[in-house]
């Protein structure tokens, strides 16, 4: 989906910050949606932005960020993408409701 060949060159290219997978002008936006996730302890968060691919064009993608709690591990947040082309396209009866 997004052309990286390996953690290390995904690390590599984004020096190893989520914030820099986000398309320049939405990385505020983006970031201030996600910790009012956290702060507000809201399990469940879906928010549109364009995410970097290897080849440094952007894909637009529906993100799922989602906290959960691990008995090993504590909270754990993680994400989702999905491309939101590919849902429109697939789910479009959904989308004009």
């Amino acid at each position: 989906m997004t052309g990286y060949k390996s953690m290390d060159e995904l690390f590599r290219l984004t020096q190893k910050r989520f914030r820099n997978l986000i398309r320049p002008d939405e990385q505020q936006q983006i970031e201030t949606s996600i910790w009012e996730q956290i702060d507000t302890g809201n399990d469940n968060d879906y928010i549109h932005f364009h995410l970097r691919k290897a080849d440094g064009t952007y894909l637009s993608v529906l993100d799922h960020g989602r906290i959960v709690e691990s008995q090993q591990y504590g909270k754990v947040f993680y994400v989702l993408f999905m491309d939101w082309e590919d849902m429109q396209l697939r789910y479009s009866d959904k989308f004009s409701e």
